[in-house]
């Protein structure tokens, strides 16, 4: 099939680049925006039968002008010194003027003498939007309360800030946008750099760039048409995953059968040939390379298609977009890059062409090392890592997104403005909804208001609002810690959930609120983990197997992918936590790095391992085989590894801490995967256990190279 594929696209490259770009425009032109579809409020991805959503539920209906999206509009003097009457005054007159300014989404902004801190310091001014965090409206309103409140208390000598969920949404939108240029700068930065040093070509450097541009167009437009179509919304992290996705894995493709097409030149150069060979060299590249990259892309696939079977959205909303990305890069790798090749034939490799082969390589040495002494390499490469691997169980995870902001946002600022002077918990106070069958007696709510102020960790319970039917009451908690950190987690799933649940009898009684989202999030988070993992690696071990038709190899590369994921959450807990100082790992880390590690650093076994079956399969002896694939792919395996460990790496100068954590785990992961697993391990494993590494393959007649023998030129 890849032969079929490659000969009729090398034998008409205009027909198969001018349907790209038709398709390419057409998708551009006419797809929807991702951004209509993109929000980064945790509570629609959570199913509606969890707790907080079934509060969120109760206060849409019983408390709608309350129980949309909140702020705290924090006040202080510029000299940090006490608020003076005068100055308190002017503050809780600014609610009424906001109050009254109509502004659109927001609901109310209200301030009273219990909006003052007890230290004197600061008024928390309580903002309540018309919408969840991240809807238009209330993105919309968020920079007109902030402008209007600078304004109006220019000259007093007071400033103030806004913080709470709708606000960190905001600020969490900008932070991203600005990490989509900064990635796609460095990414490209680093794409032309390399490629132009190790191919020696500007063409080589620019081609990739370019294509790739493109496909991510179009990807985003098709993953929008997806988002539209299937009424569903994505993560505001997706469109900085597909830059580096599409641009790491796009290149490893690209860099896969540029190697093997330039290897294939080398050696016609050095038969002799003296005819224009190459177009065959072309055909011969892309079937050999299609089947590498079909199956590692189906890799891919089928390890992000295991996120569809999770139960959180930010998961399974995941899944469409980088799926769409690596099957239209698989397609682009089998069909334009050879085209453009073809068309561009000998002036790919302008100025130098494709060079020599040269006998004596480090990778040659490493390669005959590893034929004469494979359980060396073997060991000393598995200690390390298992060593790597313990700290892993220092695993902590955060969710605290605020956190996870530039130092300098303003959400951030005020926050920190308002946790000198207020309880911590009052950024995002949870929110206790009773719902009863009829009118609510309102004495049933004391043993519920007395059972929550009695929680140790709560600061203050305000007293029970009831709704307008009479049939629901709304009662606020205040926590002592920060609503979004780990203590303040604990506390909501336990003892306040426990002392609300049954405090009413008769009725229902439901915890909701920032603090109760993430416990949920938690929950779910932890019960998908352990039904796509396990799901992933399954698949991956069948894809294998059919690829190498054979039982032990797909095994061992399967345990060297799982010791690569172990040793990667290792270093990322050495680096982040004890290096660092951080207090915790964001929560979606540990599956979205075992998903990137293990279906990317896949890419490179599997390049490994179709060498090392195709030269036993020729006749070497399974040691010869390491030293041959070693000596040949390697180079390929090091120069595409290096590439994409740049690239997500680039995710580290973003300022957001749960892309500098995804970006340097992917990095250290496709590190090990293509300078210690894919060129050492694998073929060290391959080499000790002989013919029953491929077992039930066969060999052709048995080739006797001898120890000495330099690695072959390949067929």
């Amino acid at each position: 099939m890849f032969a079929y594929i490659a000969r009729t696209v090398v034998a008409h490259p205009w027909q198969v680049i001018a349907a790209w770009v038709v398709a390419a425009v057409a998708v551009i032109l006419f797809a929807p925006s991702l951004d209509d579809y993109t929000t980064g409020n945790q509570q629609t991805f959570l199913p509606s039968s969890f707790e907080s959503s079934e509060a969120q539920a109760a206060g849409n209906q019983y408390f709608p002008s309350l129980s949309g999206a909140t702020g705290s509009l924090v006040v202080v003097r510029a000299d940090d010194a006490p608020l003076s009457p005068a100055d308190q005054q002017t503050a809780l007159n600014l609610a009424t003027s906001l109050q009254n300014s109509a502004i659109p989404g927001v609901v109310s902004v209200q301030g009273s003498p219990a909006s003052l801190s007890s230290d004197g310091k600061a008024a928390a001014l309580q903002v309540v939007f018309n919408g969840q965090p991240g809807d238009d409206q209330v993105n919309n309103a968020v920079p007109v309360i902030r402008g209007d409140a600078e304004q109006q208390l220019n000259g007093t000598g007071l400033v103030s800030g806004l913080t709470g969920n709708a606000a960190i949404q905001v600020d969490t939108t900008a932070a991203y946008d600005n990490a989509d240029k900064i990635i796609t700068i460095a990414t490209v930065i680093v794409i032309l750099a390399l490629l132009g040093l190790i191919f020696r070509s500007p063409v080589i450097a620019v081609l990739p760039v370019a294509v790739i541009g493109v496909v991510l167009a179009v990807v985003t437009g098709l993953t929008a048409v997806l988002a539209d179509l299937f009424d569903f919304q994505v993560s505001t992290s997706l469109q900085s995953i597909l830059v580096v996705v599409l641009f790491g894995v796009g290149t490893d493709y690209i860099v896969f059968l540029l190697f093997r097409y330039r290897e294939r030149l080398r050696q016609q150069a050095a038969a002799g040939s003296t005819t224009d060979t190459h177009r065959e060299a072309l055909v011969f590249s892309t079937d050999v390379v299609g089947r590498v990259v079909a199956s590692s892309a189906l890799t891919v696939i089928v390890a992000f298609a295991a996120l569809l079977l999770a139960k959180l959205g930010s998961l399974t909303t995941l899944a469409p977009g980088l799926i769409v990305a690596v099957a239209i890069m698989l397609v682009t790798a089998l069909t334009l890059i050879p085209a453009v090749f073809t068309v561009l034939g000998r002036h790919l490799f302008w100025p130098l062409g494709p060079g020599h082969d040269s006998p004596h390589t480090p990778f040659a040495s490493i390669g005959t090392a590893i034929g004469r002494r494979p359980a060396v390499f073997a060991v000393v490469i598995g200690v390390v890592l298992i060593a790597l691997a313990s700290f892993a169980t220092g695993y902590k995870s955060t969710y605290n997104t605020l956190g996870e902001l530039p130092s300098d946002t303003p959400s951030q600022q005020a926050f920190d403005t308002l946790d000198q002077s207020f309880p911590a918990g009052a950024l995002s106070p949870t929110q206790v909804y009773v719902v009863a069958p009829g009118p609510l007696d309102p004495a049933s709510l004391t043993p519920l208001v007395t059972a929550l102020t009695q929680v140790q960790g709560v600061s203050s319970v305000a007293p029970p609002r009831p709704s307008q039917d009479g049939r629901a009451a709304l009662v606020n908690v205040v926590l002592a810690d920060d609503p979004y950190s780990n203590a303040s987690l604990d506390l909501v799933e336990g003892p306040i959930r426990d002392a609300a649940h049954g405090a009413v009898p008769g009725s229902e009684v439901v915890v909701g609120g920032q603090t109760s989202t993430f416990v949920d999030v938690r929950a779910q988070l932890a019960a998908d983990t352990r039904r796509v993992f396990p799901v992933a690696a399954v698949a991956i071990a069948l894809i294998l197997a059919v690829l190498l038709l054979a039982v032990l190899a797909p095994l061992n590369l399967l345990v060297c992918v799982a010791l690569t994921f172990v040793a990667t959450l290792g270093a990322v807990v050495l680096l982040f936590l004890h290096g660092l100082g951080y207090d915790g790992i964001d929560f979606s880390i540990p599956i979205v790095l075992y998903l990137f590690v293990v279906a990317i650093g896949t890419d490179y076994n599997i390049l490994l391992a179709s060498r090392l079956r195709e030269e036993f399969r020729n006749g070497y002896a399974p040691r010869d085989a390491a030293r041959i694939a070693v000596a040949n792919d390697a180079p390929t395996v090091a120069a595409a590894g290096l590439i994409l460990a740049l690239t997500f790496a680039s995710l580290t100068l973003t300022g957001l801490a749960n892309l500098a954590e995804l970006g340097f785990g992917v990095a250290i992961g496709v590190a090990i995967a293509a300078f210690a697993m894919a060129p050492m391990l694998v073929p060290s494993l391959s080499a000790l256990e002989g013919r029953a590494f491929w077992w039930p393959s066969r060999q052709k007649a048995t080739i006797d190279t001898g120890d000495d023998r330099e690695p072959a030129v390949p067929r």
